[in-house]
């Protein structure tokens, strides 16, 4: 299996706990089972504790961040452009993404930022591999 395909699993498997984190979050923050598992219609947004808000954003930035990932990873597979770059960007994105999780349900400001900022470069490197007419003459 290539890593690229691994790192696209992986990153699938830490999206999951970043979603169990958000909903733990809620639970922790005094919140019952049974409001939680309804439609949530009338819940005041009030009363979420801090690490739920910022659990949630992280969730929130993990969707925007896979949404970009999983096509740039699914397109270089059916086009064979799996390589050294793509491999490399794939791994910048998932350990970036991976480091970027607590640091933003912890609140560690300019980590957080460095560590976004890295994964959209692993997103870059890919994407380098892949846009159209990037392999003129090749």
């Amino acid at each position: 299996m290539p890593i690229e395909i691994c790192y696209l699993i992986a990153s699938v498997a830490l999206f999951l706990v970043m979603i169990f984190a958000q909903s733990f979050g809620a639970i922790f923050s005094g919140r019952s089972v049974s409001d939680l598992v309804g439609p949530r219609d009338g819940l005041p947004q009030e009363g979420y504790s801090a690490f739920h808000g910022r659990a949630k954003r992280a969730q929130a930035n993990m969707i925007e961040g896979m949404m970009m990932f999983v096509p740039l990873i699914l397109a270089a597979a059916y086009l064979n452009a799996f390589n050294s770059m793509t491999a490399l960007g794939a791994a910048i994105f998932f350990w970036s993404r991976l480091v970027f999780a607590p640091c933003y349900w912890f609140g560690v400001p300019w980590l957080r930022t460095l560590v976004w900022a890295a994964s959209i470069v692993g997103l870059v490197l890919i994407f380098l591999q892949i846009i159209p007419f990037s392999q003129i003459g090749s």
